[in-house]
């Protein structure tokens, strides 16, 4: 895989050839997915071998804060990051939190956060060829915006406009917020629906949970796809059923549920592509796809 030189001219590379247009403005196109895989082309070089992550948090719900007309079963929202395992590095997709950050998760209520699986997870940023952030909140930011790596780790971390300007003016908690200074220190890009960062990786603009969501579509060298969905919905059961979280949980975090409904509608499509599509906090659904070897549990450092 190319280092850091490639992947920005990459970067550029993708700001003449991909398509542009108003996808969330009318709800998603029906060529999207095509346009993604050959997206997908677009940057040269051997693509992923294998996609890991790690479980570094929990945070204890019910189904019925989860998904609309949920029951009181629990529900685990794992706290997680992933990586993209190249031939000669990796890419990190989200970046893991310190214990402060995690404790804004809990309520008042003392959760599972595992320290050690934290500093894997803030070693591999530093280790990483590229790293990319599904969104804005602090358990999926927070790691390559604090720490006395930040700026080591921030050279090469790729950060939206919409995700810049949400931690400046609105961060969802003081402990994340950047300043205009320090958002120099990062790849800052802007693109309207598609952009490629890597052989076999593109980024998908999906804003409604915050403005500067995305997804992350990773396709491995073997063919096999992957589309890491971030929190558009925190369970598979949103994407299957086709049904966002409940209006309290919605207004509270601020949400879009006119978008969010319309890339449920689309991911709900792609289940019969044989493409697996993982949300960041499905503990479950994590369990399972590490058990029949589609994502391997824990970080490759070199």
């Amino acid at each position: 895989m190319k280092r850091k030189a490639a992947f920005l001219l990459g970067l550029a590379l993708a700001s003449t050839v991909v398509p542009q247009s108003t996808a969330q403005e009318s709800g998603y196109p029906p060529d999207l997915l095509q346009r993604v895989r050959e997206a997908s082309t677009y940057i040269p070089g051997p693509r992923p071998e294998s996609v890991n992550f790690i479980k570094f948090a929990e945070s204890h719900r019910t189904y019925a804060a989860i998904i609309e007309g949920g029951s009181d079963e629990p529900f685990i929202s794992a706290r997680t990051a992933f990586q993209a395992v190249y031939p000669n590095g990796f890419i990190m997709i989200d970046a893991g939190m310190d214990e402060t950050v995690h404790r804004f998760y809990g309520f008042g209520r003392d959760e599972p956060y595992w320290q050690d699986r934290n500093d894997i997870v803030q070693s591999a940023l530093r280790q990483a060829n590229m790293i990319v952030v599904t969104h804005e909140h602090g358990d999926h930011v927070a790691g390559v915006l604090q720490g006395s790596h930040r700026t080591e780790i921030a050279q090469k971390t790729i950060l939206t406009r919409a995700q810049v300007i949400t931690l400046i003016d609105s961060p969802q908690l003081p402990e994340i917020q950047l300043t205009e200074e320090l958002a120099q220190d990062y790849i800052v890009v802007d693109y309207d629906e598609l952009l490629p960062v890597a052989p076999g990786m593109v980024l998908i603009s999906a804003p409604g949970h915050t403005p500067g969501h995305q997804m992350v579509y990773i396709q491995l060298e073997t063919g096999t796809e992957y589309l890491l969905v971030g929190d558009i919905g925190w369970s598979i059961d949103n994407i299957t059923e086709r049904r966002l979280r409940p209006e309290a949980t919605m207004n509270r975090i601020g949400e879009d549920p006119q978008a969010l409904m319309s890339q449920l509608n689309w991911l709900n499509g792609l289940l019969a592509e044989k493409i697996f599509v993982i949300p960041s906090h499905d503990d479950v659904l994590l369990t399972v796809f590490s058990g029949e070897g589609l994502l391997g549990n824990g970080l490759t450092l070199r």
